[in-house]
């Protein structure tokens, strides 16, 4: 199965259906597959099958239309964010040398032709340059095939709830690949896809009652942020879908009152690695797993390190790999994640896993969210540091202090601790560690 073959088929069956809407502007899935068609010929005949193709729309629905117009005349996209600095773009261009940049000045000469041949695209060819940094902080490139992806679209569907009767809301950049994965698919499967124009929790409840929303996909940050703004029950949606982070228990109890009618899943993965695992808290109360193993993969833990093996890897990786997240698996299939190897910090020789203070802290009923990190020390190598989001204005750093002398052993109680109002945020919604050090 191709990334559009779904689309394609739907497009056939109701032409007229809202596949998406941004702003005041809807397309039908009809309007879909006839700009996809019609774009794809043109850049065919401009351009060889293999070559790189930079996508760099404001408009959230010209990215997606672009990209499967790539992908269907057998060239690979490379989504990056509208507002991408130069710089930035500099750098990205120098790694992956593409042929053409798309954004809102390239130019289009479509022809309406029936008889244009598109060349034949099998489900091992390259369609995507996903952009991970990691936890390093410079971009790698990781190359998708159609089948990483496509193979896994029947289990998401299953696994989160989702059918083609869902209008799936979306917040933030198609850079992020947990959310164009989430749009492709819904779009293979028949539904709807809602983008949003704002950054703000209040507009998004109004788009998503306006839209009669029944799907949302976001990150745990951005589910934190919407939460603070919502004092009412959503009823109408019927799946809550998180990923790129963990949600904590704090976030799933107010997921679960403030969506009453909604399976409240989230799935562990990485850009190499596809899906690993998935937990649907309706039905399993480990907050601090990341769930079973999805369908058609295996894991197994080497050496402290999740190794994984399925057809969701990407090629380069296959057919097994490790992205050097360190975890374990308990008696009941449980996975859990402690931290990644190189976060772990190295305190005058002592290995610590930041997650394993995370979680202390955030069991404090007055802290909301908390990061630690290790910084630089000139004697033991790395010293303890915790940005802590709390609840309300009284809590204090001596308040925090107290209550790590009585919660942590004395060599894993943070040096600098500092009270913050908010997490800044990267372009994929994520946490952005390399703000705090």
């Amino acid at each position: 199965m191709l990334i559009f073959s779904g689309i394609f088929n739907n497009a056939k069956k109701n032409p007229e259906k809202m596949c998406m809407t941004f702003d005041k502007r809807i397309i039908s899935y009809g309007e879909l597959a006839k700009n996809i068609n019609e774009k794809a010929v043109f850049l065919s005949k401009k351009y060889e099958a293999g070559n790189k193709v930079i996508i760099k729309n404001i408009d959230p629905i010209d990215a997606i239309i672009n990209l499967l117009a790539c992908s269907r005349a057998g060239l690979i996209s490379i989504p990056v964010e509208a507002k991408t600095t130069p710089l930035k773009l500099k750098k990205i261009v120098e790694k992956v040398k593409q042929c053409c940049i798309i954004d809102e000045r390239f130019h289009f000469e479509c022809e309406d032709k029936e008889d244009s041949k598109l060349p034949h695209i099998e489900d091992t060819c390259i369609f995507l340059a996903a952009l991970s940094s990691g936890t390093t902080g410079h971009n790698k490139v990781i190359w998708r095939d159609h089948s990483s992806w496509t193979s896994a679209f029947k289990y998401q569907s299953e696994m989160f709830n989702i059918s083609s009767s869902d209008v799936l809301f979306i917040v933030g950049s198609l850079s992020y690949t947990g959310n164009l994965n989430s749009v492709i698919h819904m779009l293979n499967e028949g539904g709807s896809v809602v983008f949003s124009k704002s950054i703000y929790p209040g507009r998004w409840i109004r788009e998503i009652q306006q839209n009669n929303v029944t799907s949302i996909f976001m990150v745990p940050a951005r589910y934190r942020i919407l939460l603070k703004e919502l004092k009412m029950n959503l009823r109408g949606v019927n799946s809550i879908l998180s990923a790129g982070d963990k949600l904590d228990s704090k976030t799933v109890y107010l997921l679960k009152n403030r969506f009453p009618n909604a399976s409240i899943c989230e799935y562990y993965g990485a850009s190499e690695l596809g899906h690993v695992s998935y937990i649907n808290f309706r039905e399993n109360n480990m907050t601090d797993s990341v769930g079973k193993v999805f369908p058609q993969v295996k894991l197994w833990i080497k050496d402290g390190l999740v190794w994984v093996e399925s057809p969701y890897i990407a090629p380069d990786f296959k057919p097994r790999a490790s992205v050097g997240d360190i975890g374990k698996i308990d008696g009941k299939g449980n996975l859990y994640i402690l931290g990644r190897r190189n976060n772990t910090i190295n305190k005058g020789g002592v290995k610590i896993l930041p997650y394993s203070i995370e979680k202390v802290l955030d069991a404090n009923p007055e802290i909301l969210k908390s990061v630690v990190y290790g910084e630089k020390h000139p004697i033991k190598g790395e010293e303890i540091c915790a940005v802590i989001v709390p609840k309300t204005d009284v809590l204090t750093v001596e308040n925090i202090r107290n209550y790590c002398k009585n919660n942590l052993e004395s060599y894993m109680q943070p040096r600098k601790i500092k009270i913050v109002k908010d997490l800044k945020l990267n372009s994929s919604g994520k946490i952005d560690r390399k703000s705090l050090i």
